[in-house]
């Protein structure tokens, strides 16, 4: 049986495209029939698996027009097992036609039925917004997966993808699920990545992929060859990984009984109302940059000693400090404007090895 599956968050650069592409080919590697569906306008998918510029007989649009997909055909790939539907900006025309979250997407339902009966996965790339080509291809899927950087601020606006989701499900599609929740560009180096991982997993629990991507630069390479990480070098890390998801995934749909959700989405959305913002799961790492005072922190500042420049950007965001500086300076905020607390830090290594705090007053500078 044929599942259909969405690749999806609103926010850009987690890795949304990379996965679509890398995921599908390791499914084909593993003797799945795979269909790569690029729903982004913007075409990254299709450029990175189709070397040469070129207009298409076929492409995402035409899903929309049900006289056309018993004609429709698929290019293949490199990887095998694998075929792509690909895209060009044509596909922004859906945006300028009036349809909106509540219009018809019958003809695509209709279309993806039929095609769905030629493979055992279809993969689809879907756009880093929220707008009717997305909706109208989660109408139509059966789960999602959904890419979250290992970052400070990974969960921002997440919510948002949720409250669709639940639309969705209520309206439209209640069959969708939570395919799962994958971590991505983890970097080991970075002992703050590992706090976020933690609290990803308490939060969603189950839901949570067991497979962390992490940042490979042989991924990058491979896409700029227009070829699947598989294709370019087998045996890197990068591979390993995307296999390692497709083979989970698969187990998964064999046994549904073994695997069981951590969160429903309403949990998921009752959660979030709580906190208003998913981030606030972060509240128990050291230093939460959201919070309004630092008072609360300051007998946490000592937690930041062996953290490198990168965790201590993730923490405090970008500022003018110089990167090749051992002294780093941020200035935290108070109670009142007659007094300003700074916070120095100073790196040897790359590491944090000791800190200082120092306020000034009003009166001090007179």
């Amino acid at each position: 049986m044929s599942k259909i599956i969405a690749i999806t968050n609103q926010k850009g650069g987690v890795g949304k495209t990379t996965t679509s592409i890398n995921l599908a080919a390791s499914l084909g590697i593993l003797e799945k029939k795979t269909l790569l569906i690029d729903a982004d306008p913007q075409g990254n998918t299709t450029a990175s698996l189709i070397s040469s510029t070129r207009s298409f007989i076929f492409e995402t649009i035409d899903l929309f027009n049900y006289s056309k997909v018993e004609s429709i055909e698929f290019l293949d790939t490199d990887s095998p097992n694998l075929k792509l539907l690909p895209t060009s900006i044509n596909l922004i025309n859906l945006e300028f036609t009036g349809k909106n979250l509540y219009g018809s997407n019958f003809e695509l339902r209709k279309n993806i039925e039929i095609i769905k009966k030629q493979f055992d996965y279809i993969i689809i790339d879907c756009g880093p917004s929220l707008n009717f080509i997305t909706t109208s291809f989660l109408c139509c899927a059966d789960s999602l997966i959904i890419p979250i950087q290992c970052e400070f601020y990974a969960l921002n606006g997440l919510h948002k993808l949720f409250s669709v989701i639940k639309t969705i499900i209520g309206s439209y599609n209640p069959k969708l699920e939570i395919e799962g929740i994958l971590i991505t560009m983890y970097d080991k180096r970075l002992i703050f990545s590992r706090l976020i991982i933690d609290e990803i997993n308490k939060h969603f629990e189950t839901l949570v992929f067991k497979t962390i991507i992490d940042r490979n630069v042989k991924i990058s390479e491979s896409q700029s060859h227009s070829k699947a990480i598989i294709n370019y070098d087998a045996t890197c890390l990068g591979a390993i990984k995307y296999l390692s998801l497709a083979n989970e995934i698969i187990e998964k749909n064999l046994d549904m009984n073994k695997f069981k959700l951590g969160k429903g989405i309403e949990q998921i959305i009752d959660d979030n109302n709580k906190n208003d913002d998913l981030n606030s799961i972060f509240e128990k790492l050291p230093i939460n940059k959201s919070a309004n005072l630092y008072d609360k922190y300051s007998q946490n500042f000592d937690k930041l000693i062996g953290l490198s420049k990168q965790d201590v950007v993730y923490v405090f965001g970008d500022s003018f400090n110089d990167l090749h500086s051992n002294s780093w300076m941020f200035r935290l905020p108070e109670n009142g404007i007659l007094k300003k607390k700074f916070l120095y830090l100073s790196f040897e290594n790359n590491k944090v090895v000791a800190f200082n705090t120092t306020y000034f007053r009003k009166n001090d500078a007179e």
